[in-house]
């Protein structure tokens, strides 16, 4: 197992400049922003950020287990995540810099998939503690844990509105995944993708009136995702992504005209940046390993988080 790596001085100080920081843009990207993602490309899974031009990637975590799925909060002072470092899935939180990684859920059940409300007071996230995934709402120090999904099939990858007041996640309630959305509170529950494919890893348009997501096609025995967008009434559904490889993980960027997402269209996973609109893929992270998950910096409107599978 690794060793646990502490930010050195140098690193840190590289975090804290990555959205002042100009230079190496490349035609389509956000050289302002700043993306969380995780990468196992110091063996085990690990939290990095990076310049929405996909330079200066520092890793946060680079912990003795994997930690993946980071998500802003709305101030930009802390990142969730995922950690398997006590031996089960908990939601951790951490300084932006790395720094005082807490283990906010600390419980024998596997938890996960972290997702700040707008205002920053709360954290959705998914338990499987009464057996099942349901999703669950927390304080953001971790109390005041509150079941919202009660249902006998998984519910997962919870991300909130932009104004706070509903949610949405995938369910396998009907027999394959769909987009649900629910209110804050957990009521009125409703299946917006409502289409025959495994649809799966919801995020939200900046303004609130889209809603992107990944659709698995099959045709001849292959299935394959791609990314789509629809109304957030579920209306419209629209494909952004046409390749043979998987494209996955979208997440908005902040001023809504970019969309970040993990593709496998060079080998392996890696963070691509599009248009809104699904044009001019460009490849940020550039790297041989596994990097996926992209989560913007706080400028962005919402935080994403997956939805399928059981690991990353």
């Amino acid at each position: 197992m690794q060793r646990w790596l502490k930010l050195g001085a140098a690193a840190i100080a590289a975090v804290a400049l990555l959205a002042a920081c100009g230079g190496g843009e490349e035609s389509g990207t956000l050289p302002d922003a700043t993306i969380a993602f995780f990468s196992d490309r110091d063996t085990n899974f690990a939290v990095y950020v990076m310049k929405g031009d996909g330079s200066e990637q520092v890793g946060l975590t680079n912990g003795q287990a994997r930690d993946y799925w980071p998500s802003w909060s709305p101030d930009g002072s802390k990142i969730a995540f995922t950690s398997e470092r006590d031996g089960n899935r908990e939601v951790y939180v951490m300084n932006a810099d790395g720094s005082d990684q807490t283990n906010l859920t600390n419980s024998p059940a596997r938890e996960s998939w972290a997702s700040w409300s707008p205002d920053g007071s709360k954290i959705a996230y998914v338990s499987n503690s009464d057996g099942n995934d349901d999703v669950y709402v927390m304080n953001a120090d971790g109390s005041g844990s509150v079941k919202l999904t009660s249902d006998p099939a998984s519910d997962r990858g919870p991300v909130w509105s932009p104004d706070g007041s509903r949610i949405t996640f995938t369910s396998e309630r009907d027999g394959n995944a769909e987009i649900y959305m629910m209110n804050a509170d957990g009521s009125d529950q409703t299946n917006v993708s409502n289409d025959p494919a495994w649809e799966y890893w919801s995020a939200w348009s900046p303004d609130g009136s889209k809603i992107v997501f990944v659709r698995r096609l099959e045709a001849n025995g292959e299935a394959n995702d791609e990314i789509y967008v629809m109304n957030a009434d579920g209306s419209n559904p629209t494909r952004l992504t046409d390749n043979p490889a998987l494209d996955t993980t979208p997440a908005w960027s902040p001023d809504g005209s970019k969309i970040g997402f993990s593709s496998e269209r060079d080998g392996n996973d890696e963070i691509y940046l599009m248009n809104a609109d699904g044009s001019d893929p460009t490849n940020l992270t550039k790297n041989a390993a596994s990097d996926s998950g992209p989560s913007w910096s706080p400028r962005a409107a919402s935080s994403t988080t997956p939805a399928d599978g059981d690991h990353p």
